[in-house]
Formats: structure tokens, sequence, C-alpha cells
């Protein structure tokens, strides 16, 4: 479909999957496909490119993995539309992938580090690699953009045991890892959904009771990621070059009804021992004070729940790591997802400019944070920047004291 000086190619299926609690295939090649019209519920992909793209132009491709806490999320998301970014000479894929049980949940065959969600998104990366420059693509030259769970996931497809060279550098925005692992809150889960959590089990169970019963299970987690690849472990990752960033402002809307009360740092004290804090609080309470004192409980959570992996990745990821920052107003806080639409450029900004940029070179712009720990603050209010060092630093040492460079 062609719009103006763009062409949409819709909801093309990148894999075969022939039961839904098992690993899916590589699609059959060859074939008609109808890209014409979105299919929003399908595990498919979706294509972005120039009007009048030739398969030799050789033009950079951003692969965009959406969040949604593995638990929604689909390869229309309206907000990595990729208009913007075909006028800037740059294709866009959007990716589709099993969430919630479907593509997190564990069963005994599983190798330790292997996730559904994660594979179907390795396989249309593979698709990916041998389809794009019949596109107009480089699949030389593939960005990774992934925000929230799909940041998790782009992190996990850096690790040695699942990079294939299928893309060259990452942009990772918001990641979220559970603080605990499945096989302990496996028994919670069991409970909830009535079943017995195996492969058999699960394909057999009634879908509408299994949807009630995870919906009881991640209101019980309400803190966390109720699933997710876990562990994070950066030093098993390959030295895969990766920008990586949060909002400042991350879950302000989860911890309103404390803040709202003038009781946030009370809820914030509660709520540290849960939340993972394992420095001096009193510490990071003073550090939050400064940067707001009137949102402590919503500034605790997503550094609970984001920030504190953005940290840690950048200290001891092998390669090199660039930080970034998103930043606001009192007016207008830097929420979690509030990047995507400016970066994108479904909203006119002048990060768009930033990413078409760093699609085409694979130049950030600034040092890599551990030559000083620098980071590039960007403002999603008007789009300028400035730099920083070591914004993350009472994050770390709440969160990780004794895991410094």
């Amino acid at each position: 479909m062609t719009e103006d000086d763009v062409t949409h190619f819709h909801s093309i299926p990148y894999s075969h999957i022939p039961g839904e609690y098992l690993d899916a295939e590589p699609a059959a090649e060859g074939g008609d496909i109808d890209a014409t019209v979105p299919r929003p519920d399908a595990i498919a992909l979706s294509i972005t490119v120039p009007a009048g793209t030739a398969a030799s132009d050789d033009l950079p491709v951003v692969v965009y993995i959406h969040g949604g806490r593995y638990e929604k999320g689909s390869h229309t998301d309206p907000r990595a539309e990729g208009s913007a970014n075909a006028r800037g000479g740059v294709i866009t894929v959007q990716i589709g992938y099993r969430v919630m049980l479907a593509g997190l949940a564990r069963f005994h065959d599983d190798d330790p580090a292997h996730y559904r969600a994660v594979h179907d998104c390795q396989l249309a990366l593979d698709w990916i690699q041998r389809n794009i420059e019949s596109f107009g693509g480089d699949a030389g030259n593939v960005t990774v953009v992934g925000q929230s769970a799909g940041a998790t996931t782009a992190l996990w497809l850096c690790r040695k045991d699942h990079y294939r060279e299928t893309f060259q550098r990452v942009l990772a925005m918001s990641p979220c890892f559970p603080r605990v692992p499945y096989k302990k809150r496996k028994g919670l889960l069991r409970q909830c959904v009535n079943t017995p959590l195996t492969r058999k089990h699960l394909s057999r169970a009634n879908p509408a009771r299994i949807k009630r019963g995870y919906g009881v299970f991640r209101r019980l987690i309400w803190s966390d990621m109720a699933l997710g690849p876990h562990p994070l472990e950066p030093k098993k990752m390959a030295r895969v070059p990766i920008v990586i960033t949060s909002t400042r402002d991350e879950f302000y809307d989860l911890g309103e009804p404390a803040d709202k009360r003038g009781s946030g740092a009370f809820a914030a004290r509660m709520l540290a021992p849960i939340m993972g804090v394992k420095g001096n609080f009193r510490d990071w309470l003073a550090a939050a004070k400064e940067i707001d004192p009137n949102r402590l409980a919503g500034r605790l959570i997503g550094d609970s729940c984001n920030r504190r992996w953005v940290s840690e990745v950048a200290e001891r990821a092998p390669g090199p790591v660039w930080m970034a920052e998103f930043v606001g107003s009192q007016e207008e806080p830097a929420r979690h997802c509030r990047e995507i639409r400016p970066l994108f450029g479904v909203h006119d900004s002048p990060l768009n400019d930033w990413l078409v940029g760093y699609a085409h070179t694979g130049e950030p712009g600034w040092e890599p944070y551990k030559q000083g720990q620098v980071a590039r603050r960007f403002s999603l209010i008007d789009g300028s920047f400035d730099h920083v060092v070591d914004p993350l630093g009472y994050v770390r040492e709440a969160f990780n004291p004794t895991r410094r460079r």
C-alpha cells in the first residue's frame, strides 16, 4: 500500500507455529502473501519503505520490537509507525511475537535461556536477513530498537548463546527484567490458572480460563514483571554496540495514589525491600528528592522496574555502550513510553533525526559511557539535549551497591 511517498507492507508471516506452546519454525518460502491489510493479532511483521525503493538501494533497516510487559502489543504499533523514518531513507520493520504463557511459560525441556517470545523475534530477524534486500534494505546494516519488554528481548538477543549477527547494533529503551525467576512463581501461577503448567495441559485448557487466571496472577505481581527472561547477565553478552536509555519519570503513574496524598516517602520506604533496594535507602531518598520531591513512590517503582537495568548494562556489558536519558517537565513528565512517538517521528521532533542518523551511520554522537560515565539527556519537550555525568549513580548505589566497574 503506497500513501504519498511511503509504501507499507502489512502483516507478513515470518514463521509457522505448529502449536501455541511449541517453538516456531521458519515460514515456507514462496507463494502469494496479502500484505495490503493489517492483521494486528497475527504473529507477523510489517515493513515501511520509501515509495519507489529498488532492491539495489541498500537502505539501513530499523527493526522495532514492541513492549507491553510481555502481555500485549502488536507489530502494528502506531507509536512506531515508520513513515518518518522512510522519508529519512530508513526502512522500518515492526515485529510481532507471542506473549503471556504462549511466549514465556517455561517447560522441563526448555534450554535455560530459551523463551519462545525471544525465539519468535530471532526467526523474524532471520527472515529479514533472507528477504530485506528485496525491499531495498541492507541486511548488513540493521539496528534493533526495543522498548520496555521489547528492550529486554533486544538485550537477550545480544547474549552470546543467542547472537547470530543478524543485526549490528541495538537501541534498548527502558528494559525491564523480572527480579524473580519463573520457577519461584510457578506454584502461584499454577494455582491462579488451576491447570498443570505443561504443554499438554495448557494446550487442552479452556483459553478463557487461562486468561482469567493469568489476570489474577499478574495483579498479584503488580510490582514486577510477572513473566520475562531472567536473569540479566551482561557479562554473557556479545560485544554488540548498545545505546541504552530510560525516561527519567518512568512509572510516576503507579506511585500517584501515595504521592498525591503526600505519603510518597513513607510508601517508598515500605516498598524498598520488595522492590530490590539493597543499598542505603536514605541515600536513594535524598537523591530522589533532589530530582522531584513530590513523586517519590513513583520514582522508586521506575528505578526498580527499569532504570536499575539501564545502569547495570551500561556498567557491565562487554561491548561499547552509550547511555541516554529522556526528560520532560513538571507539567509533562517523561513517563514510560513517552519517547516512542517523538523518536519515530509520529510526533514531529528532532529525536527522529537522531534515530535516522544512528541507523545510517551507527554513531550515537557522544562518548561511550565507560569513558567517563557521560550520558546524553534528551528533552521530550523540544528535542534539545545536553550531557550529564553518571545520572543513574544513585540508582546503582541503591540496587547494585557491590557491582561497580
